[in-house]
């Protein structure tokens, strides 16, 4: 009779099988330690970025561009551009006091002061016109500098109609990059959408300009009477933003509040750029009217502002406790480049300071 063979491990098959399993959970057990130490070994580190901050604490100090400074070799030339075209108002027309300021390129006495507004236009600021020496040379050299260079490139003003604007411009033989231009951008973090018509006009001594008229049917009421609306929003270009929007936070507490890009060629024509040019561009504080561009570009060059060369050269912006931000300059380590201010349509010896910017930008801090 055959016998069954049974399943069955024997004695030293079950040793085997023993030491093989132990193993097997000894290795586990030494990979988990090991994993465990590399995990308590390994450092962990914050990485720090950037956020675009909530409209109503972007601008802690009530920040807002009251004048722009210009540097004209004919100032006459220059008021009558303003004055008869633009249609501002001269308020002063007078010679720099002594001893006004510390900054250099200022100069002393008899170097004639313009100061012209737009009263019927709520939301202008002033322009400011300053005598140049006589040896005075560009300060952003054209055809030479462009957008692609960082700086202060443009005042920004506003037209009800942008084509009847060029004409009027036009005719005066004032020198522009180009006739209006179309472009548009969606902005969600606005929620308010950007369809508007600009050129870019020179003025008298040189500084480039923005006229823009808003062309959406659903678009605010205009707050001015006449064709223009003054001028009251500067541009400041760069390679980097981060630099401009540090020094902004750091001497005036502005967080950056958008950011659009713009890879349009209408866009590119009217500012005078190539016209594949990419830039990314959007606000810092809410009030102050300062856009923030950052040019993709491999390099470009400074060309500082100075108040002794032509062209805009420095922007005034009133703050509502002067000491506070000479305290968080102190305390972020910006030094003011010179004390004193100059004479403006409300205060004729304010109290104030300058700063120099990331970019080689002047601005006069004064008390409001």
């Amino acid at each position: 009779m055959a016998i069954k063979k049974e399943n069955r491990i024997d004695r030293r098959s079950a040793i085997k099988t023993a030491v093989t399993i132990s193993s097997g959970i000894g290795a586990s057990l030494i990979s988990s330690q090991a994993r465990a130490r590399e995990e308590k070994n390994i450092q962990k580190m914050q990485s720090k970025g950037e956020t675009f901050s909530p409209i109503e604490s972007s601008n802690p100090l009530n920040a807002k561009i009251i004048t722009f400074t210009t540097v004209s070799k004919d100032v006459d030339k220059s008021i009558e551009f303003y004055r008869d075209i633009i249609g501002m108002t001269v308020q002063e027309d007078t010679y720099l006091p002594k001893n006004v300021s510390s900054i250099d390129g200022i100069g002393h006495s008899d170097r004639r002061h313009v100061i012209l507004t737009m009263p019927e236009s709520p939301r202008s600021a002033a322009v400011r016109i300053l005598e140049a020496p006589p040896s005075a040379t560009a300060i952003r050299p054209r055809p030479e500098s462009g957008p692609m260079d960082p700086g202060l490139l443009v005042m920004e003003g506003s037209t009800k109609d942008p084509a009847v604007s060029y004409h009027t411009l036009a005719t005066a033989k004032v020198p522009m990059i180009s006739p209006p231009r179309y472009y548009y951008f969606r902005n969600t973090m606005w929620k308010r959408d950007i369809d508007v018509m600009s050129y870019s006009p020179f003025g008298p001594g040189g500084e480039q300009l923005f006229l823009t008229a808003n062309i959406r049917n659903d678009r605010p009421k205009r707050e001015f009477p006449g064709l223009h609306g003054g001028f009251s929003n500067a541009a400041i270009t760069s390679l980097d933003q981060r630099p401009v929007n540090d020094f902004f936070e750091k001497s005036l507490g502005l967080k950056r509040t958008s950011q659009m890009e713009c890879y349009q060629k209408n866009t590119n024509e009217l500012i005078g750029a190539p016209e594949e040019t990419y830039f990314l561009w959007g606000n810092i504080g809410s009030g102050v009217s300062i856009e923030v561009w950052e040019v993709k570009a491999s390099s470009g060059i400074i060309y500082p502002c100075a108040l002794n060369k032509t062209g805009l050269a420095m922007l005034t912006i009133k703050v509502d406790d002067l000491s506070k931000c000479r305290e968080m300059c102190y305390k972020s380590g910006i030094k003011p480049i010179a004390e004193g201010a100059l004479p403006n349509q409300v205060n004729k010896k304010p109290n104030g300071f300058m700063l120099r910017g990331a970019v080689g930008e002047i601005f006069e801090i004064i008390q409001s």
